[in-house]
């Protein structure tokens, strides 16, 4: 998503307009980039497109995850299947010790 120019507000005419540019960036699906002092300070999203763009980046970073596994798998730096649930058995026989 590319931020055009007319979408670099800065803050005070976002107070002054704020209506008028919330409603632009609920009907052109844009994000507002706010200025402080010349500087980019914070974004402004319409809240569908930043649940789809977090969405998006969950599900990137659990394949980044998947990717690491499965490298980890191919270098044979795993551990047997086996031995993952006797740990995991182990942890969890613990934390229901903990809580009673």
């Amino acid at each position: 998503m590319m931020t055009s120019p007319e979408n670099i507000i800065s803050l005070t005419d976002f107070k002054r307009n704020a209506a008028d540019v919330v409603k632009r960036i609920k009907d052109d699906k844009t994000a507002a980039v706010l200025t402080v002092n010349g500087t980019a300070s914070v974004v402004v999203l319409d809240a569908h497109e930043y649940q789809r763009i977090a969405k998006d980046a969950e599900m990137g970073s659990m394949m980044r995850g998947i990717e690491d596994g499965l490298k980890s798998m191919e270098e044979k730096r795993g551990i047997p299947l086996e031995t993952a649930f006797g740990m995991l058995k182990q942890d969890l026989i613990l934390a229901m010790k903990r809580q009673g």
